[in-house]
């Protein structure tokens, strides 16, 4: 009778255990999908600077679109704009890309002080970083039918 009644005790004690893993992992996900939806909305671009050869459109959320001329060696154009973090979370660099290596057209992302961007660099919670995009027409382009792309492209997460 007692192994009975302690097999029947066990039987309901892991239906309850995956009954509650799963209500976990529900709200898990939940808050997982709200912080992203947060994040997405909450980073944002603002007060955008530019130097006069750019043909600035508009700015949404995480995205400038803008037109810039670079007609001679020596040439060059600059962005500066915050990384607002209006979400209820810090938030972290978890990646920053754009062209680098390029022998005729060099490209800087720094902050406004000069000091190089870096994985892991948090942005705190209602506060934001000043960052500047630098792009220079190095050397005299002689090949034919040469592409460069000048976009670049950073992404957040929320610190835990």
């Amino acid at each position: 009778m007692v192994t009975l009644n302690g097999g029947v005790k066990m039987k309901y004690l892991r239906i309850l255990l995956v009954v509650l893993l799963v209500v976990i992992g529900i709200g898990y996900r939940t808050f997982a999908t709200d912080a992203k939806s947060d994040l997405k909305k909450g980073i944002y671009y603002d007060n955008i600077e530019y130097s006069d050869n750019v043909i600035f459109n508009s700015v949404d959320g995480t995205n400038l679109d803008y037109n810039a001329e670079l007609n001679m060696p020596g040439d060059y154009y600059e962005l500066s704009f915050d990384i607002m973090n209006s979400t209820k979370y810090d938030v972290e660099i978890t990646d920053y890309t754009y062209n680098q290596g390029d022998k005729y057209i060099g490209y800087e992302l720094t902050y406004e002080d000069g000091k190089e961007v870096k994985n892991g660099d948090v942005i705190k919670k209602g506060h934001s970083k000043r960052l500047k995009y630098k792009v220079v027409y190095k050397n005299y382009i002689d090949e034919e039918n040469y592409t460069f792309d000048t976009s670049f492209y950073i992404s957040y997460e929320q610190i835990i």
